[in-house]
């Protein structure tokens, strides 16, 4: 597995890209932290959109087809368009922002991005905020859901019992994967993926982490943790390692743990 840098059109972008393409056309910046937080200071121009009303419980097909219609709601609402690139952020390289990327994976736009250091490192390298409240104009974007990444309790059991090809990645903290997995799960905890500033660490050193525990960017890869966020960041990690089959099973553990018929 061979990484370099993260380039300006992945799934992770600098600061310094930011600051030098944050007036362009197209671009668009969403704060994802607290709204609190976001009305004391946030990146000028950037709108607030909180992503906990798309927390995905359960993988039934009724309960995805009410999340598809609150998904396509939420990107009209934040007025986003096919065209446009979108920078999610928080206060670091979070749970929250790689979520933002991985919804708009699965509304089949593909054009999300992660601001690599957040908040944090936008103020550190001197640039401006602004407590500006912005509100989007509607779009009328039509998704057309991506559901190759985004895995099902059902897809998963059947790949198990047939012994099929999916390689699975538990997010979570080592305590939590003791206490239940998924059967073959390797445990990468996602606070793995960041250097002491909160920032994601070199591409090679991704690449090592997981080259270390056996996989490799041709693999069929499924991240879960408790609820999808921490999941989401896995996903942007390969993603951002050339890795093309990935999905994230976003309810996770807390449809996986509950259910009796699932292996653990």
């Amino acid at each position: 597995m061979t990484a370099t840098s993260h380039p300006s059109d992945g799934p992770i972008v600098r600061t310094g890209w930011l600051h030098q393409n944050l007036d362009q056309p197209g671009v668009v910046v969403v704060d994802v932290r607290p709204h609190d937080a976001y009305l004391a200071g946030h990146i000028p121009g950037a709108q607030h959109l909180d992503l906990s009303i798309l927390r995905l419980a359960s993988s039934a097909p009724a309960v995805l087809h009410l999340w598809k219609e609150r998904l396509q709601e939420v990107v009209q609402r934040a007025g986003i368009t096919p065209d446009q690139r979108v920078i999610f952020y928080e206060d670091y390289s979070g749970t929250l922002a790689a979520t933002g990327v991985w919804l708009l994976d699965a509304a089949g736009l593909r054009n999300g991005a992660l601001l690599d250091g957040g908040l944090n490192r936008w103020m550190a390298e001197g640039n401006p905020t602004s407590r500006e409240v912005v509100q989007p104009e509607e779009s009328t974007t039509i998704i057309q859901p991506d559901d190759r990444v985004l895995a099902t309790a059902d897809e998963i059991l059947a790949d198990l019992r047939t012994g099929g090809s999916m390689r699975f990645v538990d997010s979570r903290a080592p305590v939590e994967h003791r206490q239940g997995a998924i059967p073959g799960a390797a445990n990468i905890d996602w606070t793995r993926h960041l250097d002491a500033d909160g920032a994601f660490l070199p591409l090679p050193e991704l690449a090592e982490l997981y080259g270390t525990a056996g996989l490799d960017t041709d693999d069929q890869v499924v991240s879960y943790c408790a609820g999808g966020f921490r999941a989401s960041h896995t996903y942007v990690a390969l993603r951002a390692l050339g890795f093309t089959d990935i999905a994230n099973y976003a309810p996770s553990w807390g449809e996986w743990g509950q259910r009796p018929d699932t292996p653990k």
